[in-house]
């Protein structure tokens, strides 16, 4: 009961982390979630840069938290979920790289300020790239592994798992197509919200499908044996 619960609290807390930028409009100097990139936010420029930055920190160490408690969980014999679960740390590992590397300027709230392109801006730009493409690369292993289990809750949850890796990445193109028109430059932060809302949402769904798999590993339930084999049983 203690671990599903810690299952269940941690991913949800991991979920919802990683919506602090909704906090923008009561705790920063300045709130353009349209125009703006929401590392923008903790920029060096801002006054309030460093609460950002410590709010984006605290998701990522949720978000590694959360993949540790999931390891014993899911299980050691389905070489997809562990490389799944190891993405999923490096999204944390990722996301306190970026708040530990915030950019020199705020360019869509401070402007006409410009990027110094000095090594924290180059980190931050580099780990930027690397964490769309390793969560790309954790959507699809979690679906693949999920969609192929005989359990309708599972299937379910990989049809979930399909389906928000789909529309995250279509909002990290968008993200991209915004550098070649700049008609799209001003709407680039509502899709950069838009994944992280998705992304959230898929956070706490897999938390509390897995605090329920943990809680009814412990006795026999009918109905849910199976669901209990799949997490921990997938070869």
């Amino acid at each position: 009961m203690r671990r599903s619960r810690a299952v269940a609290v941690t991913g949800v807390l991991a979920g919802i982390a990683t919506w602090y930028w909704a906090l923008e409009s009561v705790l920063a100097d300045r709130a353009d979630p349209a125009g703006s990139w929401i590392s923008d936010l903790g920029a060096r420029t801002e006054g309030t840069g460093l609460l950002f930055d410590l709010l984006e920190a605290a998701s990522g160490l949720l978000l590694v938290a959360f993949a540790v408690l999931l390891v014993p969980v899911i299980g050691r014999r389905s070489r997809t979920l562990r490389w799944a679960v190891r993405a999923l740390v490096a999204v944390g590992v990722c996301t306190l790289i970026d708040g530990a590397f915030p950019l020199s300027c705020g360019e869509a709230l401070a402007a006409p300020c410009e990027l110094r392109y000095d090594a924290i801006d180059i980190v931050h730009g580099v780990e930027t790239l690397l964490s769309i493409a390793i969560t790309i690369a954790m959507f699809a292993r979690f679906a693949a592994w999920l969609r192929a289990e005989a359990d309708g809750r599972l299937r379910r949850l990989g049809a979930w798992t399909a389906a928000s890796g789909a529309l995250w990445t279509a909002c990290n193109a968008a993200r991209g197509a915004q550098l070649l028109f700049d008609d799209l430059a001003g709407a680039k932060g509502a899709v950069q919200r838009t994944g992280q809302v998705v992304f959230g949402l898929w956070l706490i769904a897999v938390a509390l499908t897995a605090a329920r798999r943990t809680e009814d590993g412990g006795r026999s339930v009918p109905g849910r044996d199976a669901v209990s084999r799949a997490w921990q049983d997938r070869a």
